[in-house]
């Protein structure tokens, strides 16, 4: 039993429900963020996608029974025809404080490798930020970010864990990074990272599946847009019962 969580923007997850029905998939719809997540929790249900319920109602009780996560979301590549995430996509879950951010975007690189591991792919890492790397000079917060990106390419090549990691830092060309096959996209902050989402998934329509939680808990939960069609939510319940 997989359950969606429905609220605003019904009409989408009533269609992705009747999808997944005629393929067997038992579906159970939920309109309390609380009973979604502690049904999650609790293993009462196999899986759980947000579906249209608000994400300031859902998220912090997620945080509360998982502790902090970073939201990725599963996009397929135009160029590869293959499957990347994107993250962090959360608009609040990379901290202001240059060290706390630093540590977080390690946090996200460990994850996301981990995540596609799991699923027998070999992770490619691509490093946004701000500018092209010859715009250093241009504005204070181009600079920084550029600075920053290049210490956390450094550190990541020095670790031992990241040991054999494809990861490259190219500045602000995500095209480039998508047409190498980069499999993991780390924006630069939460912000840019969910409007490139919304470029991507819901102004240029491109394929995609939801966003999955990282951290240390192996949480079967998708999160959705309530700006999504009803193909994304069925992709999201999909994801779940196929791809993890």
């Amino acid at each position: 039993m997989y359950a969606i969580g429905i609220g605003k923007n019904r009409d989408e997850v009533l269609i992705a429900v009747e999808h997944l029905k005629k393929e067997g998939i038992n579906v159970e719809l939920v309109e309390n963020p609380e009973v979604l997540i502690d049904g999650l929790i609790n293993n009462r249900y196999e899986g759980a996608v947000r579906g249209s319920l608000s994400s300031s109602e859902l998220i912090p009780i997620l945080r509360k029974n998982i502790g902090k996560f970073y939201r990725a979301s599963i996009l397929k590549n135009p160029f590869t025809n293959k499957i990347f995430i994107l993250a962090p996509v959360g608009i609040d879950e990379i901290s202001e404080s240059p060290k706390l951010r630093f540590n977080e975007k390690l946090d996200i690189i460990k994850y996301s490798s981990e995540f596609l591991k799991s699923m027998g792919m070999i992770p490619k890492v691509g490093i946004l930020s701000a500018g092209r790397l010859s715009d250093i000079g241009r504005s204070k917060k181009i600079d920084d970010s550029i600075i920053d990106a290049e210490k956390l390419l450094k550190h990541v090549k020095s670790l031992d864990i990241f040991e054999n990691l494809e990861i490259e830092h190219k500045g602000i060309l995500i095209e480039e990074y998508l047409k190498e096959g980069c499999n993991i996209i780390l924006s630069d902050d939460g912000i840019s990272g969910n409007l490139l989402f919304r470029a991507f998934a819901l102004v240029c329509d491109m394929e995609g599946f939801g966003a999955i939680i990282l951290n240390s808990e192996n949480i079967k939960y998708i999160d959705t847009s309530r700006s999504g069609s009803w193909k994304r939510y069925y992709n999201a319940v999909k994801f779940l019962k196929e791809g993890f």
